[in-house]
């Protein structure tokens, strides 16, 4: 008897030894409103981008300057992230987003059409919307 007690009490230790909680950073509103500027940025972009396809205007060369601008963008929100812990989920968010910024940069630099611009946007808006609507849940608690 006392060997199933003590190998249900090393059991139960074992598990409460390994559920931890997993922690939500608290409403940051620097991440909120600096993530709607990175997404209102990207999408202007690509607004620009689709409307120029094929035109000098639209050329790599001349927009290169645009993914390395939004690459710094991206390091400082994921730096105010750091900062606070609970943001892991937006870390990897930032993440994906600097993934599909170095995906798209390729793409527009191997030469982009106006129809593979509109998926690629549509992808980025999803990003965005889930790393925007993460941020506000956070400032009404629901996460």
């Amino acid at each position: 008897m006392k060997q199933h007690i003590k190998a249900i009490f090393l059991a139960t230790l074992a598990l409460i030894g390994s559920c931890s909680a997993y922690v939500i950073a608290e409403y940051n509103e620097a991440l909120d409103h600096g993530a709607s500027e990175l997404q209102t940025k990207v999408d202007t972009f690509l607004n620009d981008l689709e409307q120029h396809a094929g035109a000098p205007e639209a050329e790599y060369e001349r927009n290169s300057g645009f993914y390395e601008e939004v690459r710094g963008d991206i390091s400082v929100l994921r730096k105010t992230a750091s900062e606070h812990r609970g943001n892991d989920i937006t870390i990897k968010s930032l993440g994906l987003i600097e993934d599909n910024v170095d995906k798209l940069e390729k793409m527009h630099a191997e030469g982009i059409s106006a129809e593979e611009i509109a998926i690629v946007r549509k992808l980025f808006d999803t990003q965005f919307r889930m790393l925007i609507q993460f941020e506000n849940a956070k400032k009404r608690k629901e996460v």
